[in-house]
């Protein structure tokens, strides 16, 4: 079918409402000494630090490898066990094993599908070195929670805030009560770039310094005397720095956050709203968590005709997270703890989630919710 009437993402308007600004930005990093990248990221990486109300920020090419150079810098390595859920993307449990490590799912909340807090402790043992909640959809994890946990039990924890950009838990940002936290810039996330890219945070000074070796060769960046033109490397790290290019763009856009941030809201309060009576069980969250949202991620008995009806009729609906990591082929005869995750299980089969981009109208969300109920009364 032809372009959908109401879209995951209509970014574009907005990158041609900023076009003088992303264009001013771009301009140095393509045509001015090449150093103009390097300060572009390092301006991201302050600007982000302080709107995340963090010491430290590092860009990174992706949230995925992000990701995994978080766990390392935690000192998760072979033969430790990691607890995490089994209703994210596969970087969440990639990272994970390939840092040697064993992923350990833990059952999901069904009101807000993030990590059971209360089921966490029953899963830790001698092998356990961290914990990577998720916050799915954009819905906070609560941090705060498992931050008391862990360090009862000398555990790190990494949150996987990908989708979170901009969402609050507790007062603070999310990530306030994570020793690291990862968010994601690729397109379709709630500040996204034109690419790929994230950002970790950390307060810790010496963690920050391991994960900016990690991110950039494991190169020294003190020289401590060599000879002109020799290198030094205390870690065996990866090139992995965000792009001068997604630098540059992001700086333009992180300055609309809370307003983009606040039209998704608005979006969401309007879908509650229009579909409160229906057969469609909405997401619900704590009293001091504040979301932002990725996406409606609304649960129905129907999946699949849902799913299909809405995409018919224009409403570029998707399904996220289906099958449960512990379905993929990649991890056949693994994951014995499948059995008792059955708020995973059960929504995995029943999640739809609906467009949220700020460019949205009004009318196009009355014509979503319109669409959704009479696909919900059908049959």
């Amino acid at each position: 079918m032809g372009a959908f009437r109401v879209p995951r993402s209509r970014a574009n308007q907005t990158h041609q409402a900023l076009r003088g600004e992303i264009l001013a930005a771009l301009k140095p990093v393509l045509f001015d000494d090449y150093r103009s990248s390097y300060t572009a990221r390092a301006e991201l990486e302050a600007a982000f630090a302080s709107k995340m109300r963090q010491r430290h920020a590092i860009a990174a090419h992706s949230g995925t490898i992000a990701l995994f150079l978080a766990l390392r810098a935690c000192g998760v390595g072979p033969g430790d066990e990691v607890i995490t859920v089994g209703n994210s993307d596969i970087s969440t449990t990639g990272s994970i094993s390939q840092c040697g490590a064993i992923p350990v799912l833990c059952d999901v909340a069904l009101s807000d599908y993030t990590i059971a807090v209360d089921q966490v402790e029953n899963l830790l043992t001698n092998k356990t070195r961290a914990i990577l909640p998720v916050d799915l959809h954009g819905h906070p994890a609560n941090v705060k929670a498992l931050r008391s946990l862990a360090d009862r039990h000398d555990l790190k924890i990494v949150e996987d805030a990908a989708l979170a950009c901009g969402a609050f838990d507790h007062g603070a940002p999310v990530g306030a009560f994570a020793d690291v936290a990862m968010f994601s810039f690729a397109p379709f996330k709630p500040l996204g770039s034109a690419g790929n890219g994230a950002m970790l945070v950390a307060n810790d000074d010496s963690l920050a310094d391991e994960l900016r070796l990690l991110v950039s060769y494991g190169h020294d960046p003190q020289h401590n005397n060599l000879p002109p033109g020799y290198q030094n490397y205390v870690a065996e790290g990866y090139n992995v720095p965000l792009d001068g290019l997604q630098a540059s763009l992001l700086l333009v856009k992180l300055p609309y956050l809370d307003e983009w941030t606040g039209r998704r809201r608005a979006i969401v309060s309007q879908l509650e709203a229009g579909l409160a009576d229906t057969t469609a069980r909405l997401p619900r969250f704590r009293a001091e968590s504040s979301p932002t949202f990725r996406s409606y991620a609304i649960a129905v008995d129907r999946q699949g005709e849902l799913h299909q009806g809405l995409r018919a009729a224009g409403v570029e609906a998707v399904i996220h997270y289906a099958p449960p990591i512990y379905d993929y082929s990649v991890y056949a005869g693994m994951f014995p703890e499948r059995g008792t995750l059955t708020a995973t299980k059960r929504l995995a089969g029943e999640i739809v989630n609906l467009p949220i981009t700020p460019e949205l109208t009004n009318d196009d969300v009355d014509y979503m919710i319109d669409v959704t109920r009479k696909l919900l009364n059908d049959g």
